[in-house]
């Protein structure tokens, strides 16, 4: 196995760090604390971050994209979790939604849609969780019932990242909920055409990172609007849900790397009983035990990165690289605030936004309970849900 990235792939790594350090960095710790991020503040970002792929990263050039490859994936989103977990929070959203919209089979929607989100003009989310729906999609209540040429929806839909800002949503509904999976299909709502009610929820982590409640009511959406057919929505919901999870992992990595980084310069540089800190042995042992943690997480999360490459479907991989990255996260963070004592404790001092921003991915995408279940499955070819 290689473990080395290209050429080509170290120099995208080199110039987006130099990028994010120069420009970015200096902004993440006083407009984080600020809160979400304004409509306008991250269509600025987008176009600002565009040239380096981040905006429709996966869509294929034929389409307008940038064509690139899910370690490249990786490779940036890894390098913006680490300078600023919120920011990169909201561009991946739309740029993963991006990803899903050029999937379609709806090649006129498609068409229209596109242009739009690939110039960062337009902000996108996908709505899938709801108030009493979390990990079992297959029960989603959320209805869009057919009304001639027109699809209206009802529901409500819980913790929806870019969910305040975005022009674009692909709501995960169903035509009837006795039917379980087979009736589950996605629709494009555009907010100016079919509005919606949206309302903040604030969290501990990832302050800026717009996270929201939408609620549907007679929402009327045109047929014309439809992505995925009932029965095929459920299907591509899963399979967003891998690249999901493996997200989740590597901006995990992204936060402890950062923490890390922190930890190592604050060792060297803090003075205790007439000698650096980092000479003492359990400081070394906790620095240690980070930097294990953080390449395992690595070398798991990009393992299910480079099957999706290969065109496969990593369900377990990702599933096991969400469920150990993002607890070595909060370990990793932790132990970042340990070694620096009272000062972990401190807004002066980043490492209470990372830990903050670490124990945020054991959550979404399903928790780490639900990574092992679906691992157990995957081995066992028997499900603990049903």
């Amino acid at each position: 196995m290689d473990f080395e990235l290209t050429k080509e792939q170290k120099m995208l790594q080199k110039s987006v760090r130099e990028y994010l350090n120069d420009k970015i960095a200096p902004l993440a710790d006083e407009r984080d604390r600020k809160g979400p991020l304004t409509k306008a503040e991250t269509h600025r970002f987008l176009k600002d971050l565009e040239p380096f792929g981040y905006v429709g990263t996966l869509v294929p050039e034929r389409l307008g994209g940038p064509g690139m490859s899910h370690i490249d994936w990786a490779i940036i989103h890894e390098e913006l979790r680490k300078t600023w977990a919120g920011l990169g929070g909201t561009v991946g959203i739309t740029s993963s939604t991006s990803h899903g919209i050029a999937q379609t089979k709806n090649t006129a929607l498609r068409d229209r849609i596109l242009p739009g989100l690939l110039t960062g003009d337009k902000i996108a989310c996908t709505a899938i969780t709801e108030p009493d729906v979390g990990s079992n999609a297959a029960s989603i209540t959320t209805e869009a019932v057919l009304d001639g040429d027109e699809f209206v929806i009802n529901g409500t839909k819980m913790w929806i990242s870019n969910g305040t800002i975005a022009d674009y949503v692909v709501v995960v509904a169903t035509v009837d909920p006795s039917k379980g999976q087979k009736g589950i299909l996605t629709l494009l709502v555009e907010r100016d055409v079919s509005p919606f009610e949206a309302r903040e929820i604030k969290k501990m982590g990832a302050k800026s990172f717009p996270t929201a409640e939408l609620v549907f009511k007679d929402c009327r959406v045109p047929k014309a609007n439809l992505l995925t057919e009932p029965g095929e929505g459920f299907k591509r919901t899963l399979q967003g849900l891998t690249f999901a999870r493996s997200n989740a992992a590597i901006a995990s990595v992204g936060i402890s790397q950062a923490a890390l980084d922190a930890a190592v310069r604050y060792a060297k540089g803090r003075t205790q009983f007439g000698k650096v800190i980092g000479k003492f042995q359990l400081i070394q042992e906790m620095l240690a035990d980070m930097a294990i943690d953080i390449e395992a997480a690595r070398f798991l999360t990009y393992h299910s990165f480079y099957l999706m490459d290969q065109g496969k479907t990593p369900v377990k991989e990702s599933s096991m690289a969400k469920a150990f990255a993002t607890e070595a996260g909060v370990r990793v963070t932790s132990k970042a605030i340990q070694i620096h004592g009272a000062y972990g404790l401190s807004e002066e001092f980043q490492v209470e936004r990372f830990f903050r921003d670490a124990r945020i991915y054991t959550i979404p995408d399903g928790t780490t309970q639900i990574q092992k279940l679906v691992i157990g499955r995957e081995m066992l070819g028997m499900s603990a849900f049903v």
